[in-house]
């Protein structure tokens, strides 16, 4: 149980957006996570000019909650250099957890937004993003 502490909590989420009908997943330690598709929306253009800086809207559907929280919210770039663009670990005081950045991209990809529910399910949302010019030269 303690190397299940120590993969990132976001992990379930990319494994399953990598195999379309979920069957083995990276790790076996991984079968017990519910992942689910749907409550969260991403977005993202799906063609950049540049990956130095792409526009993101992550939002969780508060109707889909039903009386559960969202702790915590993840965009995920899995061809990146570093592949989390972003974690956050919210409180449960937000009615509708929505979130506004922009994240560096350096090659085409799924871009996976990433929501952990209180009851730790996850929400995922992949969008795939052709990138004309990567960000990412010096490694971040």
């Amino acid at each position: 149980m303690k190397a299940l502490a120590v993969l990132p909590w976001w992990l379930p989420a990319v494994d399953a957006f990598a195999q379309p009908t979920p069957q083995k997943p990276l790790d076996e330690r991984l079968r017990a996570a519910k992942v689910e598709r749907g409550g969260l929306s991403l977005d993202i253009p799906t063609l950049a000019e540049t990956g130095t800086s792409v526009p993101v809207v992550l939002f969780v559907d508060p109707a889909k909650l039903a009386g559960r929280t969202v702790a915590r919210l993840g965009i995920i770039a899995p061809q990146n250099p570093r592949p989390v663009a972003l974690e956050l670990e919210l409180g449960s005081v937000l009615a509708q957890p929505r979130l506004t950045t922009a994240i560096r991209l350096g090659a085409t990809q799924a871009v996976i937004g990433v929501a952990q529910l209180s009851d730790g399910t996850l929400w995922q949302h992949a969008i795939e993003v052709l990138l004309t010019g990567s960000a990412c030269f010096d490694g971040t």
